[in-house]
């Protein structure tokens, strides 16, 4: 084998060996990359279920404040409902 034939061998096998070793170091970037995301994805929908618990719970807790008045004052809720009912009706009524 000539010298020059032995150098291109080298330097095909130093390319070869080049291109395997970035190729693993993007597979395993990518594998970071794709743990990272599923974390943050997790955290977020963590978050988002904390949020929608914190809603619902306030929700419900206004649900009980307005029927306990409504029950309470049942004539008062009707006057209040018919009050709210003739204003949204002028309201609409003038457009």
């Amino acid at each position: 084998m000539s010298h020059a034939a032995t150098k291109h061998s080298g330097n095909a096998e130093h390319l070869t060996e080049s291109a395997v070793a970035v190729k693993d170091a993007v597979a395993d970037l990518a594998s970071e990359a794709t743990r990272y995301a599923r974390h943050r994805v997790s955290d977020a929908r963590d978050s988002a279920a904390a949020v929608i618990d914190t809603v619902k719970s306030k929700a419900e807790d206004c649900n009980d404040n307005v029927v306990s008045f409504i029950r309470g004052n049942p004539y008062k809720s009707i006057a209040l409902a018919a009050g709210i009912g003739l204003a949204a009706g002028f309201l609409l009524r003038r457009r």
